[in-house]
C-alpha cells in the first residue's frame, strides 16, 4: 500500500540528484492518483523536494499542517497575496491554494529537482512562468471510475464531490496543454510510464 503524499517529510538526502534541477508539475482531476504517482516517484527518488502548498481549507482524514498543506485562514492567505508571496495562487473548489515563491527557487539553487502536485488551473498559470518545467497530466480511465475512487478514498464524505465530478471533464479537457499525458488505470503501469517520462526528461546520465 503507497502512503498517501506528504510533502512535509521529504526524507533527508545527500550526495548528487541523479535528476536534474527542474520543476515538475503534475496535475490531474481530483482523485484521478496524481498524489500516489508522486508518493511512488519521491519513494524511489529521495532527492526530488515536495512543494508545500498553503490552502484556506479545513484538513482531510489524517492531514498534517505544514505537512500535507500549511493550513492557514483566508485573512493570513489575502495578507500573503497582498505581499506577492505566492508565485502562483487561485481558489479551486471554494477554497484558496497557493505556492510559495521561495520554495521552488531554493530546491532549483540546491541542484534539486522540485515536483508540485497541483490542480489544473494553478498548474497552467506556472507553465506559463516555467517554460523549462516537465509537465505531466494524469488522466482517469473514465468519469465513473473517477466517481469511484472519490467516493473509496474519503469514505463518501468527500468536500465538495459533487463540485469535484462536475469540473472533472472540463478539466480533463485540458489534458494538451501538458508535455505528457498518462492515463491511470492500472497503478503499477501508469506508474511504469511516469517513472519512464521523468528519467528520460531529468536523467544526468
Amino acid at each position: 500500500m503507497v502512503k498517501a503524499f506528504q510533502p512535509g517529510k521529504t526524507k533527508r538526502f545527500e550526495g548528487k540528484s541523479r535528476l536534474k534541477p527542474t520543476l515538475i508539475i503534475v496535475s490531474a482531476p481530483s482523485g484521478a492518483g496524481k498524489s500516489t504517482l508522486c508518493a511512488k516517484l519521491v519513494g524511489e527518488y529521495p532527492e526530488i523536494i515536495e512543494n508545500v502548498s498553503f490552502t484556506t481549507r479545513k484538513p482531510r482524514n489524517k492531514e498534517e499542517d505544514g505537512v500535507d498543506y500549511f493550513f492557514i485562514d483566508k485573512r493570513e492567505f489575502q495578507e500573503k497575496v497582498s505581499r506577492d508571496f505566492f508565485v502562483e495562487h487561485a481558489q479551486v473548489h471554494g477554497n484558496f491554494y497557493g505556492i510559495s515563491f521561495a520554495q521552488i527557487d531554493t530546491a532549483i539553487r540546491a541542484g534539486r529537482p522540485i515536483i508540485l502536485d497541483i490542480d489544473v488551473q494553478g498548474a497552467k498559470t506556472l507553465i506559463k512562468k516555467f517554460s523549462d518545467a516537465l509537465t505531466v497530466f494524469v488522466l482517469p480511465p473514465s468519469i465513473e471510475e473517477l466517481e469511484r475512487r472519490l467516493k473509496a478514498r474519503d469514505h463518501g464524505t468527500t468536500n465538495n464531490f459533487a463540485l469535484r465530478i462536475s469540473n472533472a471533464a472540463s478539466e480533463m479537457t485540458q489534458a494538451g496543454v501538458f508535455g505528457h499525458q498518462i492515463v491511470n488505470d492500472d497503478l503499477n503501469r501508469a506508474y511504469s510510464e511516469f517513472k519512464k517520462v521523468v528519467e528520460n526528461e531529468l536523467g544526468n546520465s
